[in-house]
Formats: structure tokens, C-alpha cells, sequence
């Protein structure tokens, strides 16, 4: 894990926990960064200087200073642009970690930036004082209660970043959504966790309904109930996700991807991918290369 975060920071983390909590003090030379599919949710905090970054391989995002990055776990992220006075810090938390400290509150994460895609967030007055604090009890793990320290000072972190969040969802509702139940919810974030921590994305969605012990019928209302998508838009954007990331950062042949991917052939995944992005992965291998 600390070899993702290397190539992250360009320095070794100031502290790891437990393998579930990984923080920074600085992420330097920032320009330098290839695009990485994180395995954790990140939390950048821009203090100072500008960042353009792409997210998901097709989306633009601005990061100015005063403001926090969020980076859902298993999302690519790929720095564009970085002003040359750049000074920021970064909080990587496990989706186990994430779920256990939050609670029913995760929910609030995900429907912000699977649903929203709401990426970033203006920190106010309360970020410099968060973040003192944060540094100072993630380093001092000699504490006697150092353990509960941590969960407190991580809970309320992410509950502050959880009612900014709120305010931004409440303000641009989902169009064609109905209303969903806690049950709903529930299973719809689920079926989001098993789509993004499956290594072979492209199956039906009678594939998930089946993981998540109801019909595919039950998971099409869900999905539309939450999110407004259906499960297989959501399907394919993940799917794609993954296409943009290993046709940019890896050497793998086309044949060697569809494979990974569980595409039956070249022939078969080109024709899919042509269809999602418009040009053959040949080309956009070349123009992101370019």
C-alpha cells in the first residue's frame, strides 16, 4: 500500500495506521504525478496555489487554494495542470475505515460524489484548525488513547466534510429521481462497492442483483430511485473508467486489456469502447501519449 502513496506524494507518508489511515503533511512535486487509481478515498487540501486534475479519466476538476479535494477509493485521478507555488495536504482513509467512523453517515459521502460528483468543497474557516489538530494527534501515536484520539479526531473531520457536503447535494437535486427509502440506500451503496472493488466490471446486472441477493428488476428501481441511472449506466461507466486508466498508464496491449477485462475479444472490447468514447483505443492511446 505505501508504494501507491509514494507514488502519490513523491515522499514517504508521515504516518500510516494501521494500514487503514494514511496522512500527509505535504504532497510534493505534484507535477510529476501519473495517473493512479487510488484504493483509498483521498482528502487533499489545497493551501496553497491551483491544481487542474481529470477524474475518471474524462472529467475536469479545479482545486484552488482554501479548498479540499475528495477522491472516492478506486477513482483515477490524474493531475492536468499545477501552479508552481502548490502546497498541499492529503488524508487517505480505507473504505473500511471510512464506513466504520461514518455510519449511516456514509451514505451522505456517497450519494455527494458517486451521485453528484461533487469533487470539491470550500473549507472556511475550520480547515487551518482541523488540520493542526489532525496533525498533531495522528503523530503523537504514543498516546496512551491514541487509538480513540484518532477515531474522534477522524469522525469529526469527516462529519464536517459530510454537512458541507449536504449543503452543496441539498442545492442541485438529481433530476428524474423519485423518492428512496433507507432500505433502498442501503443497497444501493452496496451494490457501488461491490461494482468498484470488482476486478472484472462488464457483467449484467443480473450478475450484481445475484451478489446482492435481489432480483435484477428490484436493483433497476433502486438505481433509478437513488441515483436517477440505471445500475447498467453505472456499469459502463465503471467499466470505462477502467479502459481509460490501463490504456494511459500501462504498456498492455489492446488484445492483453480486453482480456484483463473480461471483454470475449479485441475485436468485441474495441467496438464497445468506440461506441463509449467515440474513438478506437488505439487513438486515444495516442492522443493522451501526445
Amino acid at each position: 500500500m505505501a508504494e501507491t502513496y509514494r507514488l502519490l506524494s513523491g515522499q514517504e507518508p508521515s504516518v500510516i495506521i494501521e494500514d487503514e489511515v494514511i496522512f500527509l503533511d505535504n504532497l510534493k512535486e505534484v507535477e510529476k504525478l501519473s495517473a493512479i487509481k487510488m484504493e483509498y478515498n483521498a482528502i487533499v487540501h489545497c493551501r496553497r496555489g491551483k491544481v487542474l486534475l481529470e477524474l475518471g479519466g474524462s472529467q475536469q476538476v479545479t482545486v484552488t487554494a482554501g479548498q479540499i479535494l475528495l477522491v472516492p477509493a478506486q477513482k483515477l485521478m490524474q493531475p492536468m495542470m499545477v501552479s508552481t507555488d502548490v502546497e498541499a495536504g492529503a488524508l487517505f482513509v480505507s473504505d473500511h475505515m471510512l464506513k466504520s467512523v461514518l455510519g449511516h453517515q456514509i451514505d451522505i459521502w456517497n450519494r455527494a460524489l458517486y451521485l453528484h460528483e461533487t469533487y470539491v468543497i470550500d473549507t472556511q474557516h475550520w480547515s487551518a484548525v482541523i488540520n493542526s489538530h489532525a496533525s498533531s494527534v495522528f503523530r503523537d501515536q504514543k498516546l496512551t488513547l491514541f487509538h480513540e484520539f484518532m477515531l474522534s479526531t477522524l469522525r469529526i473531520f469527516l462529519l464536517i466534510i459530510c454537512e458541507e457536503l449536504l449543503h452543496q447535494v441539498s442545492s442541485t437535486p438529481l433530476e428524474g429521481k423519485s423518492a428512496s427509502t433507507e432500505r433502498e440506500k442501503l443497497l444501493f451503496n452496496k451494490f457501488l462497492d461491490i461494482l468498484q472493488h470488482e476486478q472484472q466490471k462488464r457483467h449484467q446486472v443480473n450478475y450484481y442483483a445475484e451478489r446482492l441477493c435481489i432480483t435484477p428488476k428490484y436493483l433497476s428501481t433502486i438505481s433509478r430511485n437513488v441515483s436517477g441511472k440505471s445500475p447498467m449506466r453505472w456499469i459502463t461507466d465503471s467499466v470505462m473508467e477502467d479502459c481509460y486508466q490501463l490504456l494511459r498508464n500501462t504498456d498492455l496491449t489492446v488484445k492483453e486489456i480486453s482480456a484483463r477485462l473480461g471483454f470475449p475479444n479485441s475485436s468485441f472490447f474495441g467496438q464497445y469502447f468506440r461506441e463509449q468514447a467515440g474513438v478506437t483505443p488505439v487513438s486515444y492511446r495516442n492522443q493522451q501519449r501526445r
